[in-house]
């Protein structure tokens, strides 16, 4: 149990406690008269439980139950670690974690010992996050999801790694993902290292991909947040299949030294929380400039170390909002929901404005970023990998077809094949990549600084995946799509920042997502919009396959 014992305290009626802090009795009966809240003490065990719901809980949440004394940071953690016995080990399965930290619990007793001491400090103290398997650890293993780095373990952690542990955070474990962050797998969510993960609102569907563990284990309440990574739509897929809210940030405010890369054109980290003010927490402790990633230094000036300052529930008030006509018609229910969305939006005096972008431009997406990211992909990892330690068995994209091409290793066909691809391809200085990378990404930066500016827009909308959570292999499970555009390449191929936020349920019960995307460095005015739809609309809800255990402090006895 999270609770502590009945205290004598906790049972004091208020009259008494008024009567021990000795208060002239005209006083005290005023108080009461007021039904004025004196500091709280600490509560019975039965009281902990209707004040603390570990099911959904928040960041400010779990604050104020640490500073409350209702929780303590090591059964906080523990309850999480039930969770992920009970339900991603067993129960349902999830299997969103490829490794469960071996240290979480003794961190969290670290923490106590500094909560008692100095209070909760720290923005991120004792939130218990998973972050996705590329993102380096030096206390757990790293691997990308490919059984080539099972067991190896990095010689530091990852700046953003770093930066949430000076924050206050506990890092939970490592979330599966699709391998090498190269799909391949129907649902997403597959790799030779984790399997395959599922989706906690239908376990017939995939949680998307490349961030699927990640977005599972949040869905799920099998942690409280997590930080996934972005290249196109990788975080926010995983967002948009399991209710999430999702940030990818602007490239160069988040460092990516230390993360397995993809592309580094496009890779970006971000949080993936259930609640706007949640990602917003996180995004902060993640950014600033770091000497060993030169994308950063764009950033300078741009960064802020705490975005709930922007948390504002009227900000759509006088917001004037461009809805994307290029991604209407992938499926009816999730146009439906768009449109409620902006009914939404207008209701709460924000103007909508229908805008259209290029069609040329839309078309070239997928040229652009194949050209650039599956060239990058060889030299990258190769360069990352040097980052290892020496007894990593694998140095060159080469050592790891080799190794993936064993029998039984198994990779996902379709991954090999990319990744055989991705070998056979030319140096850096190929004329076409260099053409790409010199006018691609600044097309796309143009194109949406257009719309925004001759609009005078605050932001850009549209559905976030304009398909619902697509079926699993063995699954005969489907759905009624129609092939339009994918709107991530908008944020992608731009490297600007989008905010992705819950908009409701298929009939079906499979979750819709909607997208703000704005200019460079808009985060503040992002969130301020996604928080404004998201208290006007509460559409979040937990699966129904991993509700709260007998012994979660929720759960009624």
């Amino acid at each position: 149990m999270l609770d502590q014992a009945p205290s004598q305290r906790g049972k004091m009626s208020l009259a008494t406690r008024l009567r021990r802090r000795m208060l002239p009795p005209l006083i005290a009966l005023a108080v009461l008269a007021a039904g004025t809240t004196l500091p709280a003490s600490p509560a019975s065990a039965q009281d902990q439980e209707r004040t603390f719901s570990l099911s959904e809980a928040t960041i400010s949440g779990i604050h104020a139950a640490l500073t409350s004394h209702q929780v303590t940071c090591t059964r906080l953690v523990s309850a999480y670690l039930r969770r992920i016995k009970a339900y991603d080990d067993a129960g349902p399965k999830i299997n969103s974690y490829i490794t469960v930290s071996a240290d979480a619990v003794k961190q969290a007793a670290k923490q106590d010992a500094a909560i008692a001491r100095h209070g909760v400090a720290g923005p991120l103290t004792c939130v218990p996050v998973i972050l996705k398997d590329n993102i380096d650890t030096a206390d757990m293993q790293t691997t990308g999801g490919s059984k080539a780095l099972a067991g190896t373990y990095p010689s530091h952690d990852a700046t953003v790694t770093a930066r949430l542990k000076a924050a206050g955070a506990i890092i939970l474990g490592k979330g599966n993902l699709d391998e090498w962050a190269h799909g391949g797998s129907p649902g997403g969510g597959y790799s030779s290292m984790g399997g395959q993960t599922l989706n906690p609102y239908d376990l017939t569907r995939g949680p998307a991909g490349s961030s699927a563990g990640p977005g599972a284990a949040v869905a799920a309440n099998l942690a409280e947040a997590g930080i996934g990574t972005d290249t196109r739509g990788s975080l926010r897929g995983p967002a948009a299949a399991n209710d999430l809210v999702g940030i990818k940030p602007t490239m160069g405010l988040v460092s990516g030294k230390g993360i397995i890369p993809f592309s580094l054109t496009f890779d970006v980290a971000g949080p993936l929380a259930r609640t706007v003010s949640d990602a917003a927490a996180l995004l902060g402790p993640l950014t600033g400039a770091d000497p060993a990633d030169p994308r950063t230094q764009a950033g300078v000036g741009h960064s802020y170390t705490d975005y709930t300052r922007f948390l504002r529930a009227g900000a759509l008030n006088g917001a004037r909002i461009g809805v994307v006509d290029n991604y209407w018609g992938g499926n009816a229910e999730i146009d439906a929901a768009t449109r409620r969305a902006l009914t939404t939006m207008q209701a709460k005096d924000a103007t909508v404005v229908n805008v259209h972008l290029p069609d040329q431009l839309i078309a070239s997406a997928g040229q652009v970023y194949s050209t650039i990211s599956d060239l990058e992909f060889k030299y990258q990892l190769a360069d990352y990998l040097a980052t290892r330690p020496a007894d990593v068995p694998v140095k060159t994209l080469a050592d790891v077809i080799a190794k993936s091409s064993q029998p039984g290793f198994g990779i996902s066909p379709a991954v090999l094949k990319r990744l055989q691809q991705a070998e056979a391809r030319g140096s850096l200085s190929d004329p076409d990549y260099q053409q790409a990378l010199a006018t691609g990404p600044a097309s796309f930066r143009a194109g949406i600084d257009a719309v925004l500016r001759d609009n005078h827009l605050d932001a850009l909308v549209f559905a976030n995946a304009s398909c619902p959570p697509t079926a699993i292999p063995g699954s005969t499970a489907t759905n009624d799509c129609s092939p339009v555009p994918g709107s991530s390449d908008l944020a992608s191929l731009s490297g600007y920042p989008s905010v992705q936020v819950p908009n409701g349920f298929t009939a079906n019960k499979l979750p819709i997502s909607l997208a703000f995307l704005g200019t460079a460095f808009s985060e503040p005015k992002l969130i301020a919009l996604s928080y404004s739809f998201e208290q006007a609309t509460h559409l979040r809800r937990p699966p129904s396959t991993t509700p709260p255990l007998p012994n979660d402090p929720s759960a009624k006895r």
